[in-house]
């Protein structure tokens, strides 16, 4: 079958490999879609430092279930379309066993430490399958990023009548706008691209600006601060405006993956009464959800398509065109 192997830094290319053998337990998804998300493009570029090359990429995986385990009595069916999961936890160290797993010690991801979809073919246990009726595979892939926006949201305990601003309107940021918005939640998000604030306009934000608009926050939250702030941007000034941005009695949910530190002021935690939460990982039977129900919004993510051949240009473009990009999405 075709994959495409990334050999080294900025260096990626189809080549033929051998079918994947599934063993006990595996499902064999004939891969129709994979969007490229931030970790991509930073593994791509050898900026990972936990990942070697080569690697076989793609995370955000939507398909059609090609065969089942011998055996296998659940409810998915052959030919079904298909979202793949790509967190593997060990299920057994201390943070699983706590239903913490998103923190597992061994954690691994399929696209990360496991090969990829950017292939024909994908071998995955079969429980890491979601039926997605109805879906095109394309729409099945995006369920990926909706997932993590769907673990943001539950990190973030929300109440009524709260006020949520996103900082950083990419794909993760965009799709906790769009989860938010349906849910009936007030919505603000900032970004530094006019192209993208417009989208999440779009999408259904009450309110965007540029992060460099002084007092924009205050102006919509009244001088009270954001009673949900979630940093999606990764961004050192993002974790920076996200923690400043978070009222007294709020939550801050930082969603962005960056090295950056963060430093909190005690008596924020004390007086102010702030909470700081990491949230990573997915959850996809609530993103599916959210996926079906707003496949419109979904389809504006979608800023360009490549075929499997022309992966290396699927990347280039990724990287190249941030401002006119939100998500590049490669057909297997």
């Amino acid at each position: 079958m075709r994959a495409a192997v990334t050999s080294g830094p900025g260096v990626i290319a189809v080549e033929a490999v051998p079918d994947p053998e599934p063993g006990p337990g595996d499902a064999v998804v004939d891969v129709g879609a994979v969007g490229l998300c931030g970790t991509d493009l930073h593994m791509f570029l050898g900026e990972r430092h936990d990942t070697g090359f080569p690697l076989r990429q793609g995370h955000e995986v939507g398909g059609t279930i090609a065969a089942l385990p011998p055996g296998y009595r659940g409810p998915l069916r052959v030919g079904q379309t298909v979202a793949v999961d790509p967190s593997l936890p060990c299920g057994s160290c201390r943070p699983c066993v706590r239903g913490a797993w998103s923190a597992c010690r061994a954690f691994r991801a399929v696209g990360v430490a496991l090969p990829g979809g950017l292939a024909d073919r994908l071998v995955v246990p079969v429980e890491q399958l979601h039926a997605a009726d109805g879906l095109t595979p394309v729409e099945a892939a995006l369920v990926e990023p909706f997932s993590i926006a769907a673990t943001a949201i539950a990190r973030a305990e929300l109440r009524g009548g709260e006020r949520l601003l996103v900082i950083g309107a990419g794909p993760i940021g965009l799709a906790i706008t769009v989860t938010a918005v349906a849910a009936g939640r007030p919505v603000m998000i900032t970004d530094p691209l006019p192209a993208r604030r417009a989208l999440a306009l779009d999408l259904g934000a009450d309110a965007a600006a540029d992060p460099a608009e002084e007092g924009a926050v205050a102006e919509w939250t009244g001088g009270e601060g954001a009673d949900v702030v979630f940093e999606a941007s990764g961004a050192r000034a993002g974790l920076t405006a996200a923690l400043a941005a978070t009222g007294a009695g709020g939550r801050l949910v930082v969603v962005g993956v960056a090295a950056h530190e963060l430093a909190v002021p005690v008596p924020r935690l004390l007086f102010d009464g702030i909470s700081v939460v990491g949230a990573r990982a997915g959850l996809f039977p609530e993103a599916l959800r959210t996926v079906t129900a707003n496949r419109a919004a979904v389809a504006r993510f979608v800023s360009a398509e490549y075929p499997l051949v022309d992966v290396a240009a699927a990347f280039r473009h990724a990287i190249d065109r941030p401002a006119e990009t939100v998500k590049v999405v490669v057909s297997c």
